[in-house]
């Protein structure tokens, strides 16, 4: 009997470490079509060039893209995936020359729910700071400093979308929402000062919340591992079993964030609805 059950548990454990070195692959993996590519590599198409600027609500390989929703729907125009998973609002700033390099015609940038993440509480905070190299450890008050500061670094871009940022869980009265909405406040004013365009992103998935159709299982857990447990087992079930990221969602009692964080198709296609309607207008 013993000898039946070791090579299973060996066979498991093999298929477990092969499946975690594939998804971090796919984690680690930066974006199509970024501006690195265009300034070394690519001419423009004769449309425009929009950057779409962030971290992995951006990116989209975790999780449905809407960036690349926005490429199918404007062929003729040339977008920049600039979303970066992880990135925090310091990071952004310290590759925007690159991105502005390409002169883009147009920007949308969502940037701002790893900084509530991380200065939602001091472990949240500390991890941050260490994994992603940064100077100091991201908060509410730096992020009043920084966001204005790489807005103000766009002022050549003719035309500027900032987006306020998803729920973090879809709890709408739990802390970290609380916290994420002092977040969102900041961003609709930021845009009111500025006098650029606000999509209102977080109003958007709230409204869609509002009407499901299931109630959620659990709230959002600050931890470093159930955190990697819930993204993780997302990403296995998406790219090895290939279920959709909604029905991913929905075995966890999500409606929008498969794993408390990151877009399903669902919520997905509310951003890229939002940002087309805002490209269509300009």
């Amino acid at each position: 009997m013993f000898l039946f059950i070791v090579p299973i548990v060996v066979a498991t454990l093999i298929l477990f470490v092969v499946g975690f070195i594939y998804v971090s692959s796919i984690i680690a993996t930066p974006p199509k079509g970024r501006s690195a590519e265009l300034s070394l590599n690519n001419h423009p198409k004769s449309g425009r060039i929009v950057a779409c600027i962030g971290d992995s609500l951006t990116h989209g390989n975790i999780g449905d893209c809407w960036v690349e929703s926005l490429r199918r729907e404007y062929p003729e125009d040339t977008f920049l995936n600039e979303g970066i998973n992880g990135d925090v609002v310091w990071q952004v700033q310290q590759r925007i020359k690159l991105i502005l390099d390409c002169k883009p015609d147009v920007v949308l940038l969502m940037i701002g729910s790893n900084d509530a993440m991380a200065s939602f509480d001091t472990d949240s905070g500390k991890r941050y700071k260490r994994n992603n190299k940064l100077p100091e450890v991201p908060t509410f008050e730096s992020y009043q400093k920084l966001l204005p500061e790489l807005i103000d670094s766009l002022s050549d871009v003719s035309k500027i979308a900032l987006c306020t940022i998803p729920p973090i869980g879809e709890n709408k009265d739990s802390t970290v929402n609380n916290h994420v909405k002092k977040y969102n406040e900041f961003i609709e004013l930021t845009a009111k000062n500025k006098n650029i365009t606000l999509l209102p992103v977080s109003r958007l998935l709230w409204e869609d919340l509002s009407i499901r159709t299931y109630p959620f299982k659990s709230d959002y857990d600050p931890r470093s591992l159930p955190i990697i447990r819930r993204i993780f087992g997302g990403l296995v079930h998406h790219y090895i079993f290939k279920r959709s990221w909604d029905d991913v969602a929905k075995s966890k009692g999500q409606w929008l964030l498969f794993d408390q964080i990151h877009l399903g198709e669902r919520g997905a296609k509310i951003v890229f609805k939002v940002a087309k309607k805002y490209i269509s207008s300009i």
